[in-house]
């Protein structure tokens, strides 16, 4: 038994032994072959053969002349790959201009193909180029038009020479446009170029650094060929950062007179970042507000339309239609509607707070380029409005800017249970002249409008009219507006003057003593009607005619406000119903609302 033991423990040995050789010697032979292999293949291949190969790929790329002067490197593990260093690209037109340089290439090889002598080349990385593109006085462009844009007709059936995969690294695009003096460069652009042949879809993903800001583009397209050519064809592109959002979906072409139609969407969070963003300068006078654009966009000959156009701004939202238009030898023009929820024009009032006051100053920091080299017509509709005080609901109004005139038109709103309409005409000298403002309030609860406005004191209430009409040759936002120029009519039934006892009114005059006001301001004046008409000039108010007339007497004021001081110089007359043949005369002074009345009896007798 013991025997029997001890023969079957020396077959077991035996057997490990044979089962360690079987597993070493494949081993071996893998290690010795990996030697070989990485020894043997460079001895094979020459490295001569891949620097014309990847020149010609280049040049049938580019439309240019490819150069490479640094020495390649094969490495054969893991992956046969090959590296080319100091790669130049330049025209080839007789003068040559560098178009683009390359700091090192790397590519993938098929063996198999390399063992040729013909290594085709794919999943190409381009390390660290510079892009050149440069627009001529002329209008003609640096690079010239690749053989591979040819028409697909005239193209044979073997040349459809693979893309593959590009990637590029940390790359930088140089844009120069000679006729106007633009020079913008983009550094460090990264992504990826995937193209597996002519005939197949075209997808890139590129981010750069903008401003000291991420950007990321994408374009996606089936007919990338097409496309190229000047052709229309379905293309899907996005444009991604913190400040700007964009994308594009539908058909286009990159001919001479680009061709859009499609769904367009452009946003941003903040309209003072993004202006601060292009123009690389802050804009803390823009209203702090968010931006959403999405339409159909369609484009012509210098043309562009926006149906179903939805637009939000500043809490606002609008949808409507527009039509862009720029022909070569007349003025641009903007027409369209566009119906607003709310219009809220008093965010802008920071904006107009940083204007420069001097003309001269304003003149230096404000283009008017938009008033004289651009037309508008555009048809505004809005559910709200805010303009100042003023709160206005169902609001139908115009814009209209022709050839450095300009003006704002109310056809119609509701204002203070009322209709409203009126006109803001710009002087054609600009807007730095200021210009001309119409309003006419018809059948209004002119009480709503007194609380709007916030007016203190003696004031006519009721329903009635009102017309107002001022022009001056100041910047609207300057306080040299106030010297405005104009005429102001109002027109009132069955209201009542506030704060004003006529009785005690009555009494205090008869007295004959000096007296505020105020002291006669614990009651109301009931009126059947009231005219009022002033005249301004030179921060002055001419009050002509002011006249109350109710069941228990009337009133008459004229005189003059110099509103720039808030003083007052008015000389008036009240003449009670149960005496009519006395009438009491009175002069107001002092200020707004604490005026001071004196008898005219108490001016005549001169103690």
């Amino acid at each position: 038994m013991t025997r029997k033991i001890l023969h079957m423990m020396g077959e077991s040995r035996l057997w490990s032994r044979l089962r360690r050789r079987h597993f070493l010697w494949p081993a071996a032979i893998g290690i010795v072959l990996a030697v070989g292999y990485n020894a043997a293949l460079p001895l094979v291949i020459s490295t001569t053969d891949v620097r014309p190969t990847m020149e010609r790929m280049l040049d049938a790329w580019s439309g240019g002349k490819s150069r490479i002067t640094g020495e390649p490197n094969i490495r054969f593990w893991p992956n046969p790959t090959l590296t080319l260093y100091g790669a130049t690209i330049e025209t080839t037109d007789g003068t040559p201009r560098t178009l683009a340089r390359i700091g090192s290439i790397t590519a993938a090889f098929s063996l198999v193909s390399a063992l040729r002598g013909e290594p085709a080349l794919e999943d190409i990385r381009l390390i660290e180029p510079v892009v050149t593109l440069e627009r001529g006085i002329d209008g003609t462009l640096n690079w010239e038009r690749p053989r591979w844009l040819a028409p697909r007709e005239a193209k044979a059936d073997n040349d459809d020479t693979p893309f593959g995969d590009i990637t590029i690294e940390n790359g930088r695009l140089q844009v120069f446009d000679r006729a106007t003096n633009y020079a913008r460069e983009f550094p460090g652009i990264s992504g990826t170029v995937k193209w597996p042949s002519f005939a197949g879809r075209l997808n890139a993903q590129l981010s750069s650094m903008i401003g000291g800001q991420a950007v990321s583009w994408a374009l996606a397209c089936d007919e990338p060929l097409t496309l190229l050519a000047g052709r229309n064809t379905t293309l899907k592109t996005s444009l991604t950062s913190a400040p700007l959002n964009f994308s594009f979906e539908g058909v286009g072409n990159l001919s001479m007179k680009p061709f859009a139609s499609g769904r367009l969407q452009v946003s941003t969070a903040s309209l003072p970042a993004l202006a601060a963003w292009f123009e690389g300068a802050s804009h803390e006078g823009l209203p702090e507000s968010s931006f959403d654009l999405s339409a159909n966009v369609t484009t012509g000959d210098a043309t562009l339309k926006l149906d179903d156009l939805r637009l939000a701004i500043g809490g606002a939202t609008a949808t409507g239609v527009l039509d862009v238009v720029a022909p070569a030898n007349d003025t641009p023009r903007v027409e369209g509607t566009l119906a607003f929820d709310r219009i809220d024009l008093n965010g802008l009032q920071p904006l107009f707070a940083q204007l420069p006051v001097d003309p001269e100053e304003l003149a230096r920091h404000m283009t008017e380029a938009f008033a004289r080299t651009w037309r508008v017509d555009v048809r505004l509709s809005t559910q709200e409005a805010a303009i100042g005080p003023l709160r206005l609901t169902d609001v139908a109004a115009g814009v209209m800017v022709d050839h450095g005139r300009a003006s704002l038109d109310i056809g119609d709103s509701t204002y203070a249970n009322g209709r409203l309409s009126g006109r803001l005409v710009l002087s054609e000298a600009g807007l730095t002249r200021g210009g001309k403002l119409e309003l006419a309030l018809k059948d209004a609860d002119l009480a709503a409008a007194v609380a709007d406005f916030g007016f203190t004191g003696p004031v006519p209430t009721g329903r009635g009219n009102v017309n107002l009409d001022l022009a001056t040759d100041h910047p609207f936002w300057t306080p040299r507006a106030a010297d405005a120029s104009g005429r102001l009519t109002l027109s009132l039934a069955n209201g009542r003057l506030s704060e004003f006892d006529s009785d005690a009114f009555s009494d205090l005059v008869r007295r004959g003593e000096f007296f505020s006001l105020s002291q006669a301001g614990s009651g109301t004046f009931d009126f059947q009607r009231a005219d009022i008409e002033a005249r301004f000039s030179d921060g002055s108010a001419r009050l002509n005619r002011a006249t109350f007339i109710g069941p228990t007497g009337s009133l008459s004021v004229n005189g003059v406000i110099p509103y720039r001081s808030g003083s007052l110089a008015l000389a008036g007359t009240f003449t009670d119903a149960t005496n009519a043949a006395q009438r009491l005369r009175f002069f107001v002074g002092g200020s707004w609302p604490n005026a001071v009345i004196s008898p005219l009896s108490v001016l005549g007798e001169p103690n």
